[in-house]
């Protein structure tokens, strides 16, 4: 298996919010943060020591998908909603059904959500857009069919 046949697409992917697995059209700010604070050594001027802070902020999530009439399960997610058993989204190769990568939050909050501007002379989709805080995702890699 030649080497671009593992590279991951970012047009398939999966997303489960609370044990539901619902459909996104984007999913944006896949990212988790660390802050660190430097300490000189006493004494001895040459070396700085970056130790890890408790982190300040929770990181966000911003997922997208076009409004449809008869839609339950997305109507929760407004603004308060809490994801108690956590955010799973898995990137999906163009073939099989074992995921490339999957990023996961043991927790988040919907911190806020919009809608595109209405507008009576464009005929696009409605889009609306949903933030989410978690509390740092992790990232598990696929190594299997890798070849270095």
């Amino acid at each position: 298996m030649a080497k671009q046949d593992n590279i991951a697409k970012r047009t398939r992917f999966q997303v489960i919010l609370d044990g539901m697995p619902l459909g996104f059209s984007k999913v944006s700010n896949i990212s988790s943060t660390m802050e660190f604070e430097s300490v000189s050594e006493g004494g001895v001027n040459d070396r700085i020591h970056y130790l890890p802070k408790p982190k300040q902020s929770l990181d966000k999530l911003t997922l997208e998908y076009g409004i449809a009439s008869g839609e339950l399960l997305r109507t929760t997610l407004t603004a308060g909603y809490e994801l108690k058993a956590g955010i799973i989204i898995m990137v999906m190769p163009d073939s099989g059904s074992i995921p490339t990568a999957i990023y996961q939050a043991d927790w988040g909050i919907v911190t806020k959500w919009e809608i595109d501007t209405l507008d009576a002379v464009s005929s696009g989709v409605l889009i609306k857009k949903v933030e989410i805080s978690h509390n740092g995702l992790t990232e598990t890699i696929n190594k299997v069919g890798l070849s270095w």
